[in-house]
């Protein structure tokens, strides 16, 4: 799982980013108030920001909190039958699923991870006859040698009885930005105007956002869901902090930086 924002300046801003600094401020100022004599009385400030900057990151790397924010993304796209989608000229799904792994003996494992749905759930769609057309995009796996998960994709939807032709890999791509330009070239020459677009549920409205704005006309297609909507249950165990949680609260606050304008 991608844990750290995609783009680098935006981990400066992810909540575990200023929290983090916020408390290694507020206890330097702290330790340099003790050291000149200063009471916790006259060192208001540095008390202040030390505490309440512990506190939200506790907040923050609690499941209850990343519930939340997950579900302020994910209820904009609520969950649909693939089969019952309307009728589209082609199906786009977004990559971000594919891994390697190189075994000691030198061969390489090529596996879908946590957004593997989005592949399962526009087959689904695919093989209703939703759309005559399915892209795929993605990027690399960082290990030489491997295919980009557009092409690994298209190879397994042909397997599957997908028409080769009607089988697209998107270039190589590292952004949601440049993923959708990519395929959005590739669809423009074959006339592609109306798409169902598939992916995580939390990344679909800025996905869909930047579709969109190149032009199409964009039907959602969710998938790959962080919470379980209505049927979500109360636990005190969504007051244990946990790291993975506060992961999930950075990819949902970059979800709504991009929503926002500075994360595409």
């Amino acid at each position: 799982m991608n844990l750290v924002a995609t783009r680098w300046w935006s981990t400066f801003f992810m909540p575990s980013s200023v929290l983090m600094v916020a408390l290694a401020l507020g206890v330097f100022l702290m330790l340099r108030a003790w050291r000149r004599g200063k009471r916790p009385s006259e060192a208001r400030f540095a008390c202040g920001l030390t505490v309440t900057s512990l506190v939200v990151l506790y907040l923050a790397s609690t499941p209850l909190v990343a519930r939340w924010v997950a579900e302020s993304l994910e209820r904009q796209n609520p969950p649909v039958d693939p089969v019952t989608m309307p009728v589209a000229d082609a199906i786009v799904v977004l990559g971000g699923s594919m891994y390697a792994t190189v075994g000691p003996d030198g061969t390489t494992l090529l596996y879908a991870r946590h957004a593997s749905d989005r592949f399962e759930t526009a087959m689904q769609a695919f093989s209703a006859g939703r759309a005559p057309i399915i892209a795929f995009g993605g990027g690399g796996t960082g290990v030489p040698g491997t295919p980009t998960e557009g092409e690994w994709n298209r190879a397994r939807a042909i397997a599957r009885g997908a028409p080769a032709d009607r089988a697209i890999a998107g270039p190589v791509a590292l952004y949601t930005s440049d993923e959708s330009e990519g395929i959005a070239r590739v669809l423009r020459e074959r006339g592609v105007k109306r798409i169902i677009l598939c992916s995580s549920a939390v990344h679909l409205p800025r996905a869909r956002m930047n579709y969109e704005k190149l032009g199409f006309e964009v039907t959602p297609l969710p998938s790959d869901f962080a919470t379980r909507g209505a049927a979500e249950d109360w636990s005190w165990a969504l007051l244990i902090p946990r790291g993975m949680a506060l992961s999930q609260v950075d990819a949902g606050v970059k979800e709504w930086m991009g929503l926002l304008g500075p994360v595409r």
